[in-house]
């Protein structure tokens, strides 16, 4: 389901996939090569020490930010999914497989150990826990057809991309203008 358009506008992306598939890598590329501005859910909604905020601020967070004119917002988070899909204009979907994402996590981890990311909370240190491997273990099983079936239900009136690997990575970010 690669579909790479070549769009006039570029107002409202929300980018989703699984952990360690590229989001926020995505993101920042994106956001250099057509001047928006990225917001990426894991500054936005976790607090100091890895506290999860709340339902309900997640959504008054991301309210605030669906205001704005143009965004790239990169993060799953499902209390926010329906509020960015119904405002967002192009969803890319990272579809990387589960051993490119493990990968991606331990590479982030060895890189990030004791700091934090510069997509993340300030005072959340990089870390690995089973909680989260798992996450990324089952993600294509127990996620992703729900993924699937959202795009389907979105794909005539969104722009959608599925990037599944480096080669369609790079032709996606080549075939964007500003």
């Amino acid at each position: 389901m690669l579909k790479v358009l070549q769009m006039t506008t570029y107002n409202k992306i929300m980018i989703i996939g699984c952990g360690g598939s590229g989001k926020s890598t995505l993101a920042r590329k994106l956001s250099h090569k057509i001047d928006v501005l990225v917001f990426h859910l894991d500054a936005l909604l976790w607090h100091d020490n890895w506290e999860m905020s709340s339902k309900d601020e997640q959504r008054h967070v991301i309210s605030n930010v669906l205001d704005k004119d143009q965004w790239i917002i990169d993060g799953n988070y499902s209390a926010t999914l329906d509020m960015r899909v119904a405002k967002a204009d192009t969803i890319v979907f990272m579809d990387r497989s589960k051993a490119m994402c493990l990968y991606n996590l331990f590479k982030r981890y060895i890189h990030y150990k004791g700091q934090s990311r510069p997509d993340m909370h300030d005072n959340c240190p990089e870390k690995i826990d089973f909680e989260f491997v798992r996450w990324i273990w089952t993600f294509n099983k127990k996620r992703k057809p729900a993924i699937i079936k959202m795009l389907a239900d979105v794909q005539n009136s969104k722009n959608v991309v599925v990037l599944k690997n480096n080669r369609q990575i790079d032709y996606f970010m080549k075939s964007i203008q500003k």
